[in-house]
């Protein structure tokens, strides 16, 4: 099986300050995992998947886990993992687990807070859709 560390190095540009990629981070031990992003590219089919098994493994071995999702847009394949995250989450918060997701829209992004509204429908677990504001000046809040 392969890990996060070892294929997400072969799915992002090195070397290139790209506000278009998909940042993942998965803080094990702090039951934490942060994706944010673009999510657009086909290789990241291969990631979702070794992704799905992490967190199913996590949960297996953790009680909790807290999960924050800031995607700024997101293809076919993204929108299967999410369904399928969900499923195992439903899963885990069934025999015990505390589960949190945060699902961050950015303020004019009504398409990701919409899919955020219609995900939480699904969920049997804390689903918390929140909009991320964006100023030039915090003083225009």
């Amino acid at each position: 099986m392969n890990t996060l560390a070892q294929i997400l190095p072969a799915t992002q540009t090195p070397a290139i300050e790209d506000k278009k990629l998909l940042k993942i981070s998965f803080i094990e031990k702090k039951n934490f995992l942060s994706i944010k992003g673009w999510s657009v590219t086909p290789e990241l089919k291969v990631v979702y998947a070794v992704l799905l098994e992490e967190i199913q493994d996590h949960l297996a071995s953790y009680e909790s886990i807290t999960i924050n999702f800031g995607y700024k847009i997101f293809n076919p394949f993204t929108a299967q993992f999410l369904f399928k995250a969900i499923k195992t989450l439903n899963q885990a918060k069934a025999q015990g687990k505390q589960v949190n997701v945060n699902w961050i829209a950015e303020k004019y992004n009504t398409e990701i807070y919409e899919m955020g509204m219609d995900l939480k429908e699904l969920c049997e677990f804390d689903f918390n859709v929140n909009l991320k504001h964006h100023t030039i000046s915090p003083s225009l809040n």
